[in-house]
């Protein structure tokens, strides 16, 4: 966020119109912008995981995860548990989400994966409680993403700090 060019991209009019659907008209903040890198035939195996933070007072709830290359199977792209989200945190006492062995077998059945195959350029909104994990790139091409997790500005860490606030009064500029 403090790039003029990403900065520029996460205040889009549309992402401010999906945190407001989610979070209402409150000043929205940015948990964490982040450049992903599969180079070609590397990577590592993410596995399977809610996305949450035990540091924070309260979860972010939105992830918007743009791909800057295609994301296939074959390069690692995102697998998903749709409606999973629904299910609240399924490991809620490990400290990052990832699940076990055991809430895998129950949760992760291999006929409810969906491989989120995108675009270079278009965008999948995630709920952070979404269940999802990554492959390993198998490609020759990389698999590059930018994504951006959007909160509430009244959300604060374990030490009280406060994080750049996107939308609303406080704003960052992109200028």
């Amino acid at each position: 966020e403090y790039d003029p060019s990403f900065l520029s991209y996460m205040q889009q009019p549309i992402f401010r119109n999906i945190c407001r659907r989610i979070y209402g008209d409150v000043a929205i903040a940015c948990f964490r912008a982040m450049f992903m890198n599969k180079p070609a035939q590397k990577g590592t195996y993410l596995p399977w995981h809610q996305d949450r933070w035990s540091f924070l007072n309260k979860d972010p709830v939105i992830t918007i995860w743009t791909a800057l290359d295609p994301a296939t199977i074959s390069n690692g792209c995102v697998q998903v548990i749709p409606g999973s989200h629904k299910s609240g945190l399924i490991n809620p006492e490990h400290n990052s989400g990832f699940l076990t062995k055991q809430q895998v077998a129950e949760h992760c059945l291999p006929e409810r994966i969906v491989y989120l195959e995108l675009k270079a350029g278009e965008v999948a909104l995630l709920h952070n409680h979404l269940l999802h994990a990554s492959d390993v790139n198998r490609s020759d091409i990389p698999r590059r993403a930018f994504s951006v997790c959007y909160m509430g500005s009244d959300v604060r860490n374990d030490q009280g700090k406060s994080f750049n606030v996107i939308f609303g009064d406080q704003a960052l500029s992109a200028v």
